[in-house]
């Protein structure tokens, strides 16, 4: 029996999505839940850190136009980032032996999947509804063609300012009953959602909110 695994390679993701998927690898690998599943990450936290936001800071750089110098680096990053992430990915399908909500919550992309056609639509018809008990909520939304996986934000209203501040990503393939955890009884939080496939990323789902319990 085929045991469900990430993805190890991750050359022929665009280098924008190289750049969304390393934010979001290391989002996902600082939770503390992650130290759970993955105690002793190969690299370890304070290396991937420091992989994956300098080759943010020069991807970007590159991306407006950058000089051959600035490029050049760019690419010396990259390379080094996608050695990373291919180490840890092997950690990953180690540690999780074939789970795939222990693969998912290391934010990395999962293997052989079905291939689509195009990039995955939003996600539409979001409800939050209080969990069994306090501390959790339940998320559920209208599935999306063709889509492989779905990625969850959290966050809460910024001090005196209408923006969100988005802290925390979950990974799920499911569009039902995801109980979501870690919630302080009597604040409001606010929840979005974006599909992902082999053709890309999709745009965020407009936030919902509920006040936890």
């Amino acid at each position: 029996m085929r045991k469900d695994k990430v993805k190890t390679n991750y050359e022929k993701v665009s280098e924008f999505e190289l750049s969304t998927l390393a934010g979001r690898v290391l989002k996902a690998i600082q939770e503390p839940a992650a130290a759970v599943y993955f105690p002793n990450p190969n690299p370890t936290l304070p290396v991937l850190e420091e992989l994956v936001n300098d080759y943010i800071q020069k991807h970007e750089i590159a991306s407006r136009r950058g000089s051959a110098l600035e490029i050049g680096q760019k690419n010396e990053s990259k390379t080094r980032l996608l050695e990373g992430l291919q180490l840890l990915a092997t950690y990953v399908n180690q540690q999780a032996g074939g789970q795939i909500s222990v693969l998912l919550s290391s934010g990395l992309i999962l293997a052989n999947q079905p291939k689509s056609k195009d990039t995955p639509l939003i996600p539409l018809n979001l409800k939050l509804r209080d969990g069994r008990v306090g501390g959790q909520m339940r998320l559920d939304f209208q599935a999306v063609k063709d889509a492989w996986q779905y990625e969850v934000e959290i966050g809460q209203s910024a001090v005196g300012s209408a923006e969100i501040l988005w802290e925390r990503t979950v990974m799920t393939t499911s569009s039902r009953s995801n109980v979501l955890i870690g919630f302080e009884p009597g604040v409001k939080y606010y929840v979005r959602v974006r599909a992902l496939n082999g053709k890309g990323i999709g745009d965020w789902s407009e936030p919902v909110s509920l006040i936890a319990r």
